[in-house]
Formats: C-alpha cells, structure tokens, sequence
C-alpha cells in the first residue's frame, strides 16, 4: 500500500479551517476591512462601549441598527479613552456612522492598558444588531481580542460580545470535530492551525519552530492556510510566519519601502563604503526586478573593517549609534542584526552587521567566508520599482554564493542554514535566537 502523499496527510486541517470558518464567521473580523456582526437582545441601551485591553484601537465604522429604523447615531456623542496623533482633530462622526462609504481609519487610540471607544446615545434605543468594521490595513489583526459592552439605564452592562469567549468556542469546537486517524506530526499542526484561526500568529509560529516536522509536511501545512485562510485576511505563512507578505502591498507603499531602505543605506553610506542591499533584497533587484511577493521585508548588508569592529557585537554599536543620531529607530538584541525603522510608523529594514577577515567577508546567516572584496566592492547600482538602488559589484556570484545555482527560480521554502557556531568566534556578545530573517 502506497503511503499517504504530505499533502493527503494534512488534508484533514483544510477541512478544519473550511469548517470553523463556517461555523465562526465572526473570525472575518480579524481580516482588513473585516466586519463583525453583533445579534442584540437588550433592553434599551443609552450607551455601547467598544473595549481593547493593552492595544491601540483602531476602527473604520459602526452600524447601528434599529427595531423600529431610526437612526441611532443622530445626536450620539463618541468619546474615547485616548486619541493617537492627530486622530481627534479629524475625527468625524458622520465617518464612523457611514457604513456604507468606508473612508479609512476613523478611530485610533494610543495603546493604552484598556482603550475604548464609547458612543453614547441621545435618548435610550433598542438595537438589534451591531455591525463593526475593522481598519482595512495589517493592523486589523489588533483587535483580535476586542470585547463589546451594553449600558442601559437601569441594570448591570451587558456584555454583547466578547473575542476571548469566541476563541475558547473556536478551540472547543476544533477539539470536538473529527479529523480521522491522524499521524503524531499532522496532530501537532492541529493547534497550531486553531491559532492561525484565531489569529495568535506568534504563537503559532513558535510552535512550528519547536517541533519536529518533516519540511514536506510543513510545506503542505503552509500550502493549506496560505490557500484556505490567510489571503482574506492579505496574510501568508512564509519562513517569517504568517506576516503580510509583499504581494499584498499597494504599489505606492512599496515604493516607499523601498525609499526608505534607501534612506537608511545612505546614512550608513557616510560610516563606511561597506554598505549595500543583501539577501533576499538583492534577488528583488537582480532576479524578480520587484519586490519578492512571498518575502516581508528587505535586508541591508555593512561590513567593518578589523580596527572599526572586532565583533559582530561592536560593529552592532557602531550602527545603532549612528542610526539613532540620524533620527532612525533601531531595535532588537539578535547576535547579527538589528531592526531599524521610523519612530512610530512604517515597515522596518533588517541591517546585518559583518566583518571583513583578510580578502574574505561574512554575514551570518549565510556560510562564513563565503564571499570577498572583490565580489562585493566597491558597490554598484541597479534599479527597484525604478529606483537606483546600491548592490554588490558582482551580484549574481553573490547570490551564488548565498543561494546556490538555483537562484534564478523562486523558492519560498528557502533556508539559511543558521550555523551559529562557525561565527561564535567573533560574535562578542551572548548569542540570541535566531529569527528567520534573510530570505
């Protein structure tokens, strides 16, 4: 008897998403522009509270709707517990209220230990039904645990709906269902599709990353929710985990991408010549001429030599203070990159720090002394999204190098192969986990 293909084995979690999709449909809220409908069966309110602990609260509309027609918002007062940048100074009521015409982000609050919003109602109504929309960006996913609150007149609130309630129903329902005769790795996946359901997309993402599973099975598994159940919600499960991948950028947010990474190239540019896209950004330039539409982000590569940096660890330091003195935002604590970004807005770039050994030059994650000078320097330019952007001199033996042969053909199951050890020497600082980063 043939045994079963990866894809016959994980069969059973596609059946899983279509199921509790169906029988949850209040889970297309966490999807940008995702609505969630909300059955009311009160007595007359004069007050709904919309709550989110520990998060900024973002929405784009509220539709309230009557047992007898009126209209509920007419004279309605919205209130909140905080308003981010210049959010109050714009906010319109006839927005929230227009269900019919989204316009955007309407509500933005800071993110404080319970934001809220509150709209408060001229005179007591009976409602039957609330509708919210979600903010049609990646941020939607942040009011995933939002929990909403009736006030009437006499009595104790109400609650209306609760996220984490309908997540434990989520959980229940996932464990009741009868997936067939499952092997131990495909049981493994089961909570972790649950969470991807429910939106805990960190969490599992961590759980893959400590399992043994066979990479066929993986892929399947990733092959299931980047069809079944991420692209409503403009996400993929690429080596990042579920993020929101570039092919659910608008051109005009991809330019700027890149713009900024530009940005970020020409402040390094006046530390050391040593500075150019790497990874996966240099396959964007050379071999895709756009951004790759499974990755999330682009890398930037900077070397040191000896007498600037010793370690990894120093030329970490050199970077982060002269980033930071630019007006960037730098951040993490990886052992051979930082983050950087704009104070409150914008996608971040990942900057990789390595030294120059002799005529050889290394970037972990990739294969130490793999590369040299004079592949890499003095650097030259090719255009992204028509942009010049700054490469190494000799970019295909670069990708060689980093990729193999088979560079020219788009694989995203590619994986560094993360050998920490052989850097361990001039690391300088305490290694941290790695985070699959340079695609």
């Amino acid at each position: 008897m043939t045994a079963p293909s990866p894809d016959e084995r994980v069969a059973p979690l596609g059946g899983l998403v279509d199921a509790v999709t169906a029988q949850f449909p209040e889970l297309e809220f966490l999807a940008p522009s995702g609505v969630l409908r909300i059955p009311v069966d009160t007595r007359p309110l004069t007050r709904l509270r919309i709550e989110l602990p520990k998060q900024f609260l973002h929405l784009q509309s509220i539709a309230l709707v009557t047992a007898n027609g009126s209209d509920a918002s007419s004279g309605a007062q919205v209130t909140a517990s905080s308003w981010h940048g210049g959010y109050l100074e714009k906010f319109d009521p006839a927005r929230l209220f227009d269900w019919d015409n989204p316009t955007g982000t309407v509500v933005h609050t800071e993110q404080d230990d319970l934001s809220w919003v509150e709209v408060r109602f001229r005179r007591p109504v009976r409602l039957t039904e609330v509708r919210l929309r979600n903010v049609g960006s990646n941020m939607a996913v942040r009011a995933r645990m939002i929990r909403v609150v009736g006030h009437s007149r006499w009595g104790r609130p109400q609650e209306l709906f609760d996220a984490k309630s309908l997540y434990k129903r989520v959980r229940s329902a996932a464990r009741k269902r009868d997936l067939g005769d499952l092997d131990p790795q495909v049981k493994t996946l089961v909570p972790v599709t649950v969470d991807t359901l429910v939106g805990s997309y960190t969490t599992a993402r961590k759980a893959v990353k400590g399992a043994d599973i066979d990479p066929e099975v993986m892929k399947a598994f990733k092959a299931v929710v980047n069809a079944e159940l991420l692209p409503s919600r403009e996400l993929l499960w690429t080596i990042h985990g579920p993020c929101r991948a570039f092919r659910y950028w608008t051109d005009d947010q991809q330019r700027a991408y890149v713009e900024f990474t530009n940005e970020v190239v020409e402040a390094l540019r006046e530390v050391t010549p040593y500075v150019s896209f790497g990874f996966g950004a240099v396959l964007s330039v050379v071999r895709d001429k756009a951004l790759i539409p499974h990755d999330d982000d682009l890398d930037i590569i900077i070397a040191f030599e000896p007498h600037e940096a010793a370690t990894i660890a120093d030329g970490l330091a050199v970077v982060t203070e002269a980033l930071e003195q630019r007006g960037f935002s730098v951040r993490g604590a990886w052992s051979a990159h930082r983050q950087v970004g704009r104070q409150g807005r914008g996608k971040h770039v990942d900057l990789f720090v390595g030294l120059f050994e002799g005529e050889a030059v290394s970037w972990y994650p990739g294969a130490r002394g793999a590369l040299n000078r004079t592949m890499m320097y003095p650097t030259t330019t090719a255009p992204l999204l028509g942009i010049d952007c700054v490469i190494p001199a000799h970019a295909e033996d670069y990708l060689v190098a980093l990729y193999g042969d088979g560079w020219r053909t788009p694989d995203p199951h590619f994986k560094h192969k993360w050998d920490r050890a052989a850097y361990a020497d001039i690391s300088g600082g305490r290694a941290a986990a790695p985070v699959g980063s340079a695609p």
